[in-house]
């Protein structure tokens, strides 16, 4: 593919969707050329205000001639046959997580990625937040000596509604598997143990047989150890934080806030909020995010997150959901 502008269609404009289409209107790398949503109406306004075409349904968008690449951002159910159209296209594809509701529909698709010769993308975000990126960084140069503790915070903000959930895949496979993948990522060793706890607050979330509160710990090959607590409601802002230790020292990523202002008086220290949501915590690891795809959809470099990755992402978020259920210490197998 040349380097000349690439020319992306976009599945899907819900939650995903919109933020994909914040990081086009800003990248000089990749034009828009189509979008389909299951909501037609929603296609025309995108479509009136992005300056792009629209498609009946998501495989006239993919059999485009002048879309050079895909960005599926639709209802998760639909992950795997849209990515299996694309590959069979030979257009490269960025898809967000999960690929697949099952690991065989993961071995799959990257198999026929394989087969023809053309990038598979999984979107995962968060390698991609610059202060995330340059944790990850530093604590692979040795800068902290033998790696001891990871750990990692997440917190929802505002509550998913009660139908975001049920097509979710659930807090594992929808929420946790972001913190599974940072942390083996910055472990870089195989996971051996884990074990989970999990609760239900919300009324409309336990409903559903699902969780809106879980801690989950891991033990490493290589002893390091980890945990991961995470929530689907914050009261204050989006709560996204990383932590690693070591023999040499610690590394800390903590909540972004609106600005760096402190105020001080009578009744204590006052700063602004954290971001409200992950629309604008992220909003700079989505732009770099979709620039590394169309540098991978150039066949500039290789795709980042690998087979390997997410495969292990899957199994992982699984077993701490096993873990959970049964409240016991599970290995990993």
């Amino acid at each position: 593919m040349s380097e000349s502008v690439l020319r992306v269609g976009l599945l899907g404009l819900g939650r995903a969707g919109r933020f994909h289409l914040q990081s086009l209107r800003m990248m000089d790398s990749a034009r828009l050329v189509s979008v389909c949503d299951l909501d037609s109406t929603v296609s025309q306004q995108v479509a009136q205000l992005h300056h792009c075409d629209t498609d009946e349904s998501p495989e006239q968008l993919i059999a485009r001639d002048d879309v050079d690449a895909v960005i599926v951002a639709t209802p998760t159910d639909s992950h795997f046959s849209l990515v299996q159209a694309c590959l069979q296209r030979q257009k490269p594809v960025l898809t967000e997580k999960p690929l697949g509701r099952h690991l065989e529909e993961i071995d799959e698709s990257f198999q026929l990625a394989k087969e023809e010769d053309t990038p598979l993308f999984v979107a995962f975000q968060r390698r991609f937040d610059p202060s995330f990126a340059s944790l990850v960084d530093a604590s692979h140069s040795g800068r902290l000596g033998q790696l001891h503790f990871v750990r990692s915070v997440s917190r929802d903000n505002p509550v998913p509604s009660p139908d975001y959930i049920r097509t979710s895949g659930g807090i594992f496979h929808d929420c946790m598997v972001h913190d599974l993948d940072m942390v083996v990522h910055i472990v870089q060793s195989r996971p051996t143990h884990v074990s989970a706890f999990g609760s239900s607050f919300i009324r409309e979330i336990g409903e559903l047989g699902d969780y809106d509160n879980v801690v989950a710990s891991i033990l490493f090959e290589n002893g390091v150890t980890a945990t991961i607590d995470i929530n689907r409601q914050s009261a204050f802002g989006y709560d996204q934080r990383l932590e690693v230790f070591g023999d040499g020292g610690m590394l800390l990523a903590e909540n972004r806030h609106l600005t760096t202002l402190t105020q001080a008086g009578d009744q204590g220290f006052t700063r602004p909020p954290a971001d409200y949501s992950f629309p604008t915590r992220y909003r700079e690891a989505y732009l770099a995010e979709l620039e590394c795809f169309v540098r991978c959809a150039r066949r500039e470099i290789p795709v980042p997150i690998t087979h390997e990755d997410v495969r292990m992402n899957h199994c992982l978020a699984t077993r701490v959901q096993q873990a959970a259920e049964q409240r016991e210490v599970l290995a990993v197998e």
